[in-house]
């Protein structure tokens, strides 16, 4: 039973109960809803943190990774893995904090952190594609989102898989080893 039918049966059936468990259905429903909402993203921040680290991929359901970007920062600075076109070859390049704020810039302005964690669509598909997200902020915060066949609005995962793709494009950018280990 979802919560609004649970909410819906609770305030019908309010008048036959005492006090105590009027009490305890309506704390029952109050805390349905707000969870509802904290899972889809209702009440979601930019984290205040530095942007860490964050991935990107999209794959095939059979195919493999049909695009890969991942940004990380190290002890040797802050490293980009990214394809430069679909199944291609991951480029490793070192980057500018400048240029890893423009990520966060695209999560902030894009407000990807009010992407809900799971996305799938209404009639379950047996072939497609899967992608995920994943930010990792200084401040112990992160954003997680992923889906087969369905995804958020607007044009977040489309900037940050472009941002990549030019900076694997970088003429200093080095072919790496298709594995994907890191």
């Amino acid at each position: 039973m979802n919560t609004e039918k649970v909410c819906i049966f609770a305030s019908v059936n309010l008048k036959r109960t005492n006090m105590m468990t009027k009490k305890t259905l309506l704390s029952a429903c109050l805390g349905g809803v707000l969870g509802l909402m904290s899972s889809c993203g209702a009440n979601a921040q930019m984290p205040k943190g530095e942007l860490t680290s964050l991935s990107y991929t999209r794959s095939g359901m059979m195919a493999g990774y049909e695009y890969e970007g991942r940004v990380e920062k190290t002890d040797s600075g802050i490293i980009v893995k990214a394809m430069r076109e679909s199944y291609g070859p991951l480029y490793q390049l070192t980057i500018d904090q400048k240029t890893l704020d423009k990520f966060r810039a695209i999560i902030e302005e894009e407000k990807m952190y009010e992407y809900k964690n799971r996305y799938e669509p209404a009639v379950r598909v047996l072939d497609g594609y899967m992608w995920s997200f994943f930010a990792n902020f200084s401040d112990d915060q992160y954003i997680s989102s992923g889906g087969s066949n369905a995804g958020p609005g607007g044009n977040g995962l489309g900037r940050i898989c472009k941002l990549f793709i030019e900076l694997a494009n970088d003429p200093k950018a080095v072919m790496i080893d298709k594995e994907r280990e890191w």
